[in-house]
């Protein structure tokens, strides 16, 4: 039987969480029946909202009052892998390259909230309904388009329950932190959440394991408060850091006060 054409109008992909499968490993809409509905959703209030027929290859999900589509369901075509540039996770688990015959299934929010798919609620539902399907599913990797991140499943679910348990925000994720040639630790992603990326200045010690460290810390923050309306000093465990938003308000500069 051929897939039927759909007439779903899909929101733009960059705020998708992207599950990648190897080729051929892809659910279909009976599989991501049992996880939702067969109790495969630990600690998250589910359930499937719009059923249309199986070769269309989506589906709508209903979760915490807030629905979103994922799609790239087999038989349907899959959906096109996004590029990503830092991996986090694999040497956990030991790292398999990935290859062109992967196959993307993607969860975006659904198209009366795509609007807001930056606003805390929306983004941290999805989250936990992606590390939920992670940990049912045979995914090879995670990935995140606005920091161009990929993640080992295990990985990802881990970091993200945590941070909506109350732990720390996945900085090594949904995220991502490079440093510099000056040994300054950028962040890529983090404007998704906050309007603005961050440059945090080398220590004196030029320790970059403390460096990254402590930009972790300061992602957390950042997304917690904001950008702040000018210049603030703040404190981080045992640093003091000075915060400068610059670009108005898209860049914010962090350096350890003297």
């Amino acid at each position: 039987m051929e897939a039927s054409v759909s007439t779903r109008a899909w929101p733009v992909a960059d705020e998708a969480f992207v599950l990648v499968f190897a080729s051929g490993t892809r659910p279909d809409l009976a599989a991501i029946r049992r996880i939702v509905e067969e109790g495969g959703n630990d600690g998250l209030v589910a359930r499937l909202s719009h059923e249309p027929p199986a070769e269309e290859g989506w589906v709508e999900i209903l979760a915490s009052g807030l629905t979103f589509d994922l799609r790239g369901l087999a038989p349907a075509e899959a959906e096109p892998l996004p590029a990503s540039s830092q991996r986090y996770g694999f040497a956990l688990a030991g790292e398999e390259a990935p290859t062109a015959s992967d196959e993307a299934v993607i969860l975006v929010p659904a198209g009366h909230i795509a609007a807001g798919a930056g606003l805390a609620p929306v983004i941290r539902t999805m989250a936990g309904l992606a590390a939920n399907l992670a940990l049912h599913l045979p995914l090879r990797e995670v990935l995140w388009p606005p920091a161009r991140s990929a993640m080992e499943p295990a990985y990802f679910a881990r970091l993200v329950l945590n941070w909506l348990s109350g732990g720390v925000f996945p900085a090594l994720g949904l995220t991502s932190l490079a440093r510099a040639p000056d040994g300054s630790v950028a962040s890529q992603g983090l404007a998704f959440f906050t309007g603005a990326e961050m440059q945090l200045e080398s220590g004196a010690s030029g320790d970059p394991v403390a460096d990254i460290k402590l930009a972790v810390r300061l992602v957390d923050y950042l997304v917690a408060n904001g950008v702040p309306p000018g210049e603030l000093e703040i404190s981080i465990g045992a640093e003091q850091l000075v915060l400068e938003p610059a670009g108005q308000g898209r860049k914010i500069w962090a350096w350890r006060a003297e």
